[in-house]
């Protein structure tokens, strides 16, 4: 969604696709699963290999997340496109059963503007900008993901470069803490609760054991240095 993400469709690995760091490729991989499954994507998450891939990833983690395999799509490509639709897009009533923004889970807490204006604040402070298509959606949980997926890959390459990484690191626990660890468990629920397909419960749960258990590690790693002044967001 963001003009920085990867178009897995040319790839024949959703895995081997993406960047050599785990953490990075872990946020990319649920940001496609949790964005329209284009036909690359739906013959990726069919293969076999992708389990083998996904606990691959897993082992090189610096955290651990218990990962016990993932279903592959339950139904063919056309009908896989069409529950995404109805599940997270369009559904039968005035909403889906599971819309995949923000706003929607923390109502009640802010409001759709409060939401809006942190969002952009972060994506503008690192020159992040929504492609073309996507300006009206910051809050979607692939755009949220894939921002991470790039903090992730700041953060590694800061250390390969022989530079601190420690405000990477801090804007990666800052966001998780203000923006997705708050939602994505609310959203996770209604997936279990709601959506019959195996593949979506399955990314839905790893998803949250992933946002969770970095969440920790970060805040086990956390030093000083500012990247954001604290007054610039609500809090």
């Amino acid at each position: 969604m963001m003009e920085t993400s990867m178009d897995a469709q040319n790839h024949n690995s959703i895995i081997e696709s993406m960047p050599v760091e785990s953490i990075s490729q872990g946020y990319l991989f649920l940001a496609r699963c949790f964005s329209y499954p284009d036909e690359g994507f739906y013959k990726a998450i069919k293969d076999n290999m992708l389990n083998e891939e996904i606990r691959c990833l897993v082992e090189e983690l610096p955290f651990l997340v218990n990962f016990t395999g993932m279903a592959s799509p339950s139904l063919h490509q056309d009908e896989f496109e069409s529950e995404y639709i109805s599940s997270f897009d369009i559904g039968l009533g005035s909403s889906p059963p599971c819309p995949l923004y923000e706003n929607f889970y923390r109502i009640g807490e802010l409001t759709r503007r409060d939401i809006l204006e942190e969002i952009l604040l972060f994506y503008e402070h690192f020159d992040i900008a929504l492609s073309e298509d996507e300006k009206d959606y910051p809050d979607h949980l692939a755009a949220e993901l894939e921002f991470m997926a790039f903090l992730s890959q700041k953060e590694a390459d800061s250390i390969s470069c022989g530079k601190d990484p420690a405000p990477f690191r801090l804007a990666q626990s800052d966001f998780l803490e203000r923006r997705l660890n708050k939602w994505a468990y609310r959203l996770d629920k209604r997936i279990q609760e709601r959506i019959k397909e195996p593949f979506y419960k399955g990314a839905s749960g790893f998803m949250v054991e992933f946002i969770s258990n970095h969440l920790l590690y970060l805040k086990a790693l956390k030093g000083n240095a500012a990247y954001i002044p604290s007054s610039d967001l609500n809090d």
